[in-house]
């Protein structure tokens, strides 16, 4: 009788638990202890990959295509950006650059790099280089073309180029300001005091606003956009804890930032300019995704580097994965969006 009934719970089992749905999300996590790329599909909890790029992963970026990634990698002697085929994993190429690359953006024809160049003894980041990415330099043809050079910064930290792919983004943390250049003058056009030192700034592709966040007095400054940069104005200000990554819905209305010291997420009405709501973590998180269909959030603990599978609307958790690590980045990408290889 007792083995029936074992039988029969186990059918009860198979029939009331549903397999889990693989919709094809996965997550690119940059390690730093050790140095290596990890894809993990968030549905069902699975370390997919391990990959090993080079030293001092700091940050991965997407080109438009999805077929693309760029990895800056901080420590390496040579100060390289290694770049991946997406949809098989492969290395394509190393790029070399000037300085120790601390920070991308990508420009919408997928042809130019935005790059933070910082000191090679000191890392301090005086300014970023834009590299043609079709054209080898005609003074080392081991390296990129520079096309702009911009040196009067101080101390850079974010970088971003604008859907237009002419103005460039940047924040200088010495300064508590965004600084706007333009890349066809190769000039500086506008500056943006935000009152406190920038940690960073989230300028989402879609939507009517950009942010910039500040730990010094636990801020984040929301931008109304623009096409030319001398319209652009102060759409407010939220002040509730230290913030520092950010991340926003796919339809750029609800914005979210995790506290590391308070160990919430942090939920922000962009319209409104005003916290929604605040969803508790297991432990402090600083990085955060939010997955591509605006359902699920992908915060990091800083101490374990866990991914909690979160619930977007209600903070509830709906997995964690046991990852574990020294995480740098986290970028999500829908295995559709890449186009297939040729």
């Amino acid at each position: 009788m007792l083995i029936v009934g074992l039988l029969i719970l186990g059918m009860l089992g198979l029939i009331f638990v549903r397999p889990v749905r693989d919709r094809g999300i996965r997550l690119w996590l940059l390690n730093h202890a050790p140095d290596q790329l990890i894809i993990v599909n968030p549905d069902t909890g699975e370390e997919e990959k391990k990959l090993l790029i080079a030293d001092g992963l700091v940050q991965v970026i997407f080109n438009h295509r999805k077929d693309t990634a760029y990895i800056a990698n901080v420590v390496d002697v040579a100060n390289r950006i290694t770049v991946l085929d997406t949809r098989n994993y492969l290395k394509l190429e190393n790029i070399i650059v000037a300085g120790v690359p601390q920070g991308m953006s990508i420009f919408p024809d997928d042809k130019h790099l935005a790059v933070i160049t910082g000191s090679k003894t000191d890392f301090m980041a005086g300014g970023f280089d834009v590299l043609d990415l079709t054209e080898p330099s005609q003074v080392d043809p081991q390296r990129k073309r520079v096309v702009y050079r911009e040196r009067g910064l101080r101390l850079t930290s974010s970088i971003h180029v604008d859907e237009q792919g002419r103005y460039i983004y940047v924040l200088d943390a010495k300064r508590s300001s965004v600084f706007i250049f333009d890349c066809e003058e190769k000039k500086l056009v506008r500056s943006l005091d935000i009152g406190s030192a920038p940690i960073s700034l989230l300028y989402p592709e879609q939507g009517d606003y950009f942010f910039v966040s500040s730990i010094a007095d636990k801020s984040i400054t929301i931008f109304r956009k623009a096409q030319d940069p001398i319209e652009i104005e102060k759409a407010g200000v939220v002040k509730y804890v230290r913030f520092r990554h950010m991340a926003v819905s796919p339809d750029a209305s609800i914005l979210y930032a995790p506290s590391y010291e308070k160990r919430i997420v942090v939920v922000i009405n962009v319209r409104e300019r005003k916290v929604a709501n605040a969803f508790a973590t297991p432990e402090g998180c600083q990085l955060i995704a939010v997955s591509p269909l605006g359902d699920e959030l992908y915060p990091v603990g800083y101490d374990t580097g866990k991914v909690f599978v979160m619930n977007a609307r209600t903070g509830h958790i709906r997995r964690t994965v046991q990852t574990q690590g020294d995480f740098r980045d986290i970028k999500v990408l829908l295995e559709s969006e890449k186009p297939s290889a040729e």
